[in-house]
């Protein structure tokens, strides 16, 4: 018994040195891999790590060695099938060639009759659907392979088999059949984990489509509707030139009003850029600032602006008024009672930085955080679609957006995107 306490801290590192094995296997598992991929990384982690656990044994008598080399054997055998299980087996045996370990015909005998029961158990236990018929499988499995390796030494040496050894053979078979268990049950949560996240994943996506159907339905019927109404009512015989007049404009803006939300849905569905070229985001902003300012102060809006010359972004230019444009509205419409919009654009290192700042009514964490996601707004009427453009757009420009906002103390909007070199005339 004295042999147990004695070893634990070797104990200890063939137990770190495997789950550190299975951990790293466990992480691959996350990725889409090839077959192939997949059965490369599981004979370099166990292999290695048997390696390693070789190299740390636990000494129970002069010349008889036991280590936890048989976990990743068993498991990577198991999960990676005959070949594995070959291979593994040449690996364990090379390494203790190589080491110059005693006896090592007998070790080949044994290991030989390892791998023949895993090479008839691998089958069954990849047939299995059930967890609990794969750990009965991975047990036995264990249970023998210990039993194999261990019986070897008082088959040798008659005089070592004691009660000390006996109880010690007993401990190392529990061990290592819990290492092996264990290792099998992690292995097969994290694949149904793994399926899970990816229906998931699919049902979220389905999620999406269905909404943004639902969306287009809702956003275009709306103004088609109005736009058909007002076009059957031209039918009226008796009908003055001024009602007509106004039944037109009135269809024409239900007609526009369609045709903008269906330009934002191509733009988020599709943001990346055609037409680029190399603009003055100062001019732009200018242009941006006098095309709102009407809005601005229909909404008892002041608009404050500091642009920093010779700044150069390379874009669309359409695309970048109407992600701008989206930000400035936003921000004038989170002041229903009035206030001050701030402009201001500046270079940060190679980068231009335009920030839009509102003292409107603010944003808390949470609403913060969803900010940019599908269908999200504020708004007591709105699609979010907006602000869905903008991140896509900028994104497309290889820029990215920061928003510090309080409830009550407003918003601070900054565009980041690098900058461009001045245009040779």
């Amino acid at each position: 018994m004295n042999i147990l306490f004695e070893n634990s801290d070797t104990y200890l590192l063939n137990v770190f040195l495997v789950y550190f094995c299975f951990s790293i296997y466990f992480k691959f598992l996350e990725k889409e891999t090839s077959k192939f991929t997949s059965t490369l990384v599981i004979i370099l982690v166990c292999g290695v790590f048997t390696i390693l656990c070789m190299n740390f044994p636990i000494t129970v008598f002069k010349g008889n060695l036991i280590d936890f080399r048989q976990v990743p054997l068993i498991v990577g055998a198991l999960y990676g099938g005959r070949k594995v299980a070959f291979i593994l087996t040449g690996i364990l045996l090379g390494c203790r060639f190589y080491l110059e370990l005693p006896n090592f015909h007998i070790a080949f005998l044994l290991y030989s009759s390892i791998f023949i029961l895993l090479f008839l158990v691998i089958p069954f236990f990849r047939k299995m659907t059930h967890l609990k018929g794969k750990l009965i499988i991975a047990a036995g499995t264990s249970v023998v392979s210990a039993f194999i390796t261990s019986v070897a030494v008082p088959l040798l040496s008659p005089a070592v088999f004691t009660l000390d050894y006996l109880i010690f053979i007993v401990i190392v078979v529990i061990l290592q059949t819990i290492g092996v268990l264990f290792f099998v049950l992690v292995n097969e949560k994290a694949k149904r984990n793994k399926i899970l996240s990816n229906e998931i994943a699919k049902l979220e996506k389905l999620k999406t489509v269905s909404t943004i159907a639902a969306s287009i339905s809702h956003e275009v019927r709306n103004p088609l509707t109005v736009t058909k109404g007002f076009l059957q009512m031209l039918r009226e015989p008796d009908l003055s030139d001024k009602d007509k007049n106004f039944y037109i404009n009135t269809a024409l803006e239900g007609l526009e009003k369609a045709e903008a939300t269906i330009t934002d849905y191509l733009t988020f569905a599709k943001p990346s850029l055609e037409n680029i070229e190399i603009l003055d985001l100062r001019k732009q902003l200018i242009s941006l600032k006098n095309f709102i300012e009407p809005y601005a102060s229909m909404n008892n809006v002041e608009i404050e602006i500091h642009l920093e010359e010779n700044i150069y972004i390379a874009g669309e230019k359409e695309k970048v008024h109407q992600f701008l444009i989206n930000i400035l509205k936003n921000g004038i419409e989170a002041m229903p009672q009035g206030g001050k919009l701030k402009i201001r654009l500046d270079r940060f290192g190679n980068d231009a930085m335009v920030t839009i700042e509102d003292t409107g009514i603010g944003m808390n964490k949470e609403q913060l955080e969803r900010l940019g996601s599908p269908f999200f707004t504020t708004k007591d009427i709105g699609t979010g679609l907006g602000t869905m453009v903008v991140y896509s757009v900028v994104k497309s420009m290889g820029g990215r957006i920061t928003i510090d906002s309080e409830p009550g103390n407003g918003t601070r909007f900054s565009v980041i995107l690098p900058a461009a070199d001045h245009p040779i005339i």
